[in-house]
């Protein structure tokens, strides 16, 4: 079978690809990876072959996630999100149909409208992978993760599917047209869903398949990607050798406020009986003089860094967050946009972590307050060990390559 993978979005939306690709390389089939050129090291540690797209650079992604942060309005949110992917995809679609008509089925993100109409244009079957949050309609909960019932949910549903529809379907059928094919209706919770096959690379321990999602739709559990041996600098192999430590990071939110969030944490990690890793980011954290008990890091591999920590507080991106449900320890979430409300909320309802907060509301005292529960709440702790337990028995991308390789064979 040859297979070629398209993703788009920052680092936590490019791991679960480059691990299914892994696996379907193990398996014995061909893969073709496609993403922004920025990736291709990536890409190259894991031996997956890699054709890289001109797309933006991590300065102009970070620039148009501070615009985003901005929006208080989430459907703006949303529709500031849509025009920046629609000009790369727009510009996506002569080089991934050449690929699509190479492959044997085309395996995308539901973001990844090029590749999405590039499969079907030149008629190579597709299958789509939910990787964050399901871009689907489901009885259990509503939009924002808040069940209020079946007639509850289903109004949500459909108050917040037109106000989507009207937001993005003309900006995302530029894309679609730029392949010669008519305009699609309900392109994000729909139409750029696969007919065949739509994966959830999502653990069902922290997520229940939903009824309404149909018979196309199956959940995986969680693709993680293992990565060659992580060797750390000497001094975080010394400094998170005698104690796990608190994580503290926020990821790919880059509009924070780097100077005021940093003197937040430093006062709420003052006098606590815990070393503290924090990681720079996107944002930048860290650039100042820090207690001793804080170790400044770049970029460190989640298996690796939550694997030695005693819990984590992060930004809620859907990679970060399945990584530390995996590591089976504490969690708390300061979230700023997408899906991470929804894991925030998700992670407070499995009581493995607090409320999230916002962003905007991130101050000392709650810091403090959160940790020192993270810390000490004994059942907390107890249920995010038999979670991490769990999801570390599943084999997700065994179950994907599985399943691809009958829809493959079926068509």
């Amino acid at each position: 079978m040859r297979a070629l993978i398209v993703t788009v979005g920052s680092e936590g939306d490019l791991q679960p690809f480059l691990a299914l690709g892994k696996r379907l390389l193990a398996e014995g089939h061909d893969v073709k990876f496609s993403a922004s050129d920025s990736y291709a090291a990536r890409a190259d540690a894991v031996g997956i072959p890699f054709v890289g797209r001109p797309t933006w650079s991590e300065t102009e992604f970070q620039a148009n996630y501070i615009r985003i942060l901005s929006e208080k309005n989430k459907l703006r949110q949303l529709t500031v999100v849509i025009e920046f992917l629609a000009q790369e995809q727009h510009a996506a679609v002569p080089q991934l149909m050449a690929l699509a008509r190479e492959a044997d089925i085309v395996i995308h993100s539901p973001l990844a409208i090029a590749a999405v109409a590039a499969a079907r244009a030149v008629g190579t079957p597709q299958v789509s992978v939910h990787h964050t949050w399901p871009l689907r309609r489901a009885r259990g909960h509503g939009p924002t993760n808040i069940d209020l019932g079946p007639v509850g949910n289903a109004l949500a549903w459909s108050v917040v599917g037109g106000g989507v529809r009207l937001a993005t379907d003309k900006l995302l059928n530029s894309v679609v047209t730029a392949a010669g094919l008519p305009p699609w209706r309900d392109v994000l919770f729909d139409a750029s869903h696969s007919r065949l096959l739509n994966l959830i690379a999502i653990s069902p321990h922290t997520l229940e398949h939903d009824p309404l999602f149909g018979p196309t739709y199956r959940t995986t559990g969680y693709w993680f990607l293992d990565e060659p041996e992580y060797v750390p600098p000497d001094d975080l192999a010394a400094f998170v050798a005698d104690e796990p430590p608190v994580v503290i990071g926020f990821g790919s939110n880059a509009g924070l406020d780097a100077r005021m969030v940093t003197r937040e944490l430093i006062e709420a990690v003052r006098g606590l009986d815990r070393r503290v890793v924090l990681q720079s980011g996107w944002a930048g954290l860290g650039d100042q003089e820090l207690p001793p008990n804080i170790f400044l890091a770049d970029f460190v591999p989640h298996g690796w860094l939550y694997a030695r920590a005693a819990c984590v507080v992060h930004h809620g991106g859907a990679g970060t967050t399945a990584a530390v449900f995996r590591a089976g320890i504490p969690q708390a979430i300061v979230w700023a946009q997408g899906d991470q409300l929804q894991w925030g909320r998700k992670l407070a309802q499995l009581g493995v972590g607090p409320p999230p907060r916002t962003h905007r509301a991130l101050n000392a005292r709650w810091l403090r307050g959160t940790l020192d529960r993270l810390l000490t709440d004994s059942g907390m702790a107890t249920r995010a060990r038999a979670l991490g337990t769990a999801i570390r028995k599943e084999d997700g991308t065994g179950m994907a390559v599985r399943a691809i390789e009958k829809v493959s064979v079926a068509v």
